[in-house]
């Protein structure tokens, strides 16, 4: 596979059908005429038809410019993308509506990472890691009974947890509303360690001498990731198809027009 140039990444010829496109925040420090702050992050990661993952697009939002994220789906549709199976995000209704203006038959899904890490706030990364993947396990249980089982389970080991456990509370109708996406489906949707991953990466963005000051120098330093991250895949190629085979039965209207792709 050819490897995505600088000058490319947020300009490249998209696929027509993407389906899922994932959007990951991250909170990054910025250092601009001498002072530093936190900027966050969005990486957009796309799965198109035939399994191939590919990052979209890094941006920071311009929280001051209420039509960022109606221009950013625009210019995604100008790029070549026609659809939008599953849109995997953060609570953000500007995203929704924008997202629904342009591609108005994609899914809207609310990002179990998002969930996962407004309930471990309070957690150092170190101290969390096993906490975490235990989260994780709330969000792919193979059914809803087992997530009840887990959920049970889960609050038992993490009886003295007051605050966790009260915010998982409040969390739990829209971790079941995951469910109701079938166990395959939520597997990939939630790519856990992909993301776990990518993550680390960015992370390292915050140690980095001197501070990046802008979304160049921050995509400078990513491009050898975004490589690596494209040039593998989440499924053997067989169990792509099996995968494939499972949606159309679902989505097989939304889909016919993109299969021969």
């Amino acid at each position: 596979m050819e490897k995505i140039k600088l000058i490319d990444l947020q300009k490249r010829k998209l696929q027509k059908c993407y389906l899922s496109l994932i959007l990951i925040t991250e909170n990054i420090k910025i250092r601009n005429e001498g002072c530093f702050f936190d900027k966050k992050l969005y990486v957009l990661l796309g799965t198109d038809i035939c399994g191939n993952r590919q990052v979209i697009g890094t941006f920071f939002e311009n929280t001051g410019y209420n039509r960022f994220w109606l221009e950013l789906f625009e210019d995604l549709r100008a790029r070549g993308l026609e659809f939008i199976l599953f849109l995997v995000t953060p609570h953000n209704k500007n995203i929704e509506r924008c997202s629904k203006i342009v591609y108005n038959k994609a899914n809207i899904i609310y990002s179990p990472e998002e969930l996962l890490l407004d309930i471990t706030r309070f957690f150092t990364e170190k101290s969390s890691r096993k906490f975490v993947r235990n989260l994780k396990d709330l969000f792919l249980a193979k059914t809803l009974d087992d997530h009840i089982t887990e959920m049970k389970m889960f609050e038992e080991q993490f009886a003295d947890n007051k605050i966790v456990l009260m915010l998982l509370n409040k969390r739990e109708p829209e971790i079941q509303k995951f469910y109701e996406q079938p166990y395959e489906i939520r597997k990939f949707l939630y790519p856990y360690y992909a993301i776990r991953d990518m993550r680390r990466f960015l992370r390292k963005l915050n140690t980095r001498e001197p501070l990046c000051t802008n979304i160049n120098e921050i995509n400078t330093y990513f491009l050898e990731y975004i490589n690596s991250y494209e040039s593998s895949r989440s499924y053997y190629r067989a169990q792509w198809l099996v995968f494939l085979n499972f949606l159309y039965e679902r989505y097989s209207e939304e889909l016919e027009d993109y299969l021969n792709v």
